[in-house]
């Protein structure tokens, strides 16, 4: 479940976190927390796997490395000269 949040920020910072996200493509929830996520990991001590990979995971998943498709992949990876 995802909640709200609001914050003021200077107008300096807001047009930074404008033309961010018109030259990024994301939307200003997404920048802000992205920008939050990093900020509280770093205070942590570091991020932990997972939260580095997260951005690279696609909403839907990857299909071509979905489970029914698995044989196939690992078929195409081991596919090459056979030298006896």
């Amino acid at each position: 479940m995802s909640h709200t949040i609001n914050a003021r920020i200077p107008p300096r910072v807001e047009q930074k976190l404008a033309e961010y996200c018109a030259k990024s493509g994301v939307t200003r929830s997404q920048a802000v927390l992205r920008a939050l996520e990093e900020y509280l990991d770093k205070a942590e001590g570091g991020a932990d796997a997972f939260a580095l990979a997260a951005d690279l995971i696609p909403a839907k998943g990857a299909p071509d490395v979905q489970a029914e498709k698995v044989r196939e992949i690992a078929r195409r990876a081991f596919r090459g000269s056979r030298a006896r």
